[in-house]
């Protein structure tokens, strides 16, 4: 059987103390981004600005959008582009090689109350695993906080099913509550 939610989690010393940050991490295609996606609205259903950061290692993604204008400014010099249409602005910074997570925070902070961070598995973040149908045990991450997976598993951390999205989002404010 799942261990049910518990209202009690191991803290660990956040990041930032305002915006506060919290990472779902996992293997590719676990289901990270499918309940990020299902967990905002009900975050910002309790009043929270929530923004997303999502890590990745694939150094080409500037090829997404190769020869459009926006390209084509940061090709020229620009450290940063914005795109401006109804209801969307878009903004892109550049660096000179991998931003930190720190830098990546920062750029947000001003804009949300809570970062979601998908990915930095090895990162300072507390963080809620998200473990894929062949992972039978919690991974051994740092500042490890939550497990979600529809198998039963034998944790002292909460771990919840992925339909149990209302009592993740409860939890995740409870615990986004406590000083």
């Amino acid at each position: 059987m799942i261990s049910p939610p518990e209202t009690r989690a191991l803290k660990s010393d956040p990041l930032i103390a305002s915006p506060r940050a919290i990472a779902f991490v996992g293997f590719a295609n676990s289901g990270k981004t499918e309940l990020i996606c299902r967990l905002l609205p009900l975050l910002t259903s309790r009043g929270l600005r929530v923004a997303v950061l999502k890590h990745s290692h694939h150094p080409d993604l500037d090829r997404l959008d190769q020869g459009k204008d926006t390209w084509r400014y940061r090709r020229a010099g620009a450290q940063a582009v914005a795109l401006a249409a109804p209801g969307l602005v878009q903004v892109t910074r550049s660096f000179p090689g991998e931003p930190s997570l720190q830098q990546a925070l920062d750029i947000l902070a001003g804009q949300a109350d809570l970062i979601v961070v998908e990915g930095y598995k090895t990162g300072p973040l507390p963080k809620v695993a998200v473990l894929g149908p062949e992972e039978r045990q919690a991974p051994d991450y740092p500042n490890l906080l939550a497990l979600v997976s529809d198998k039963a598993m034998d944790s002292p951390l909460p771990v919840f099913q992925r339909d149990q999205v209302d009592e993740l989002a409860a939890w995740l404010y409870d615990y986004l509550s406590r000083d």
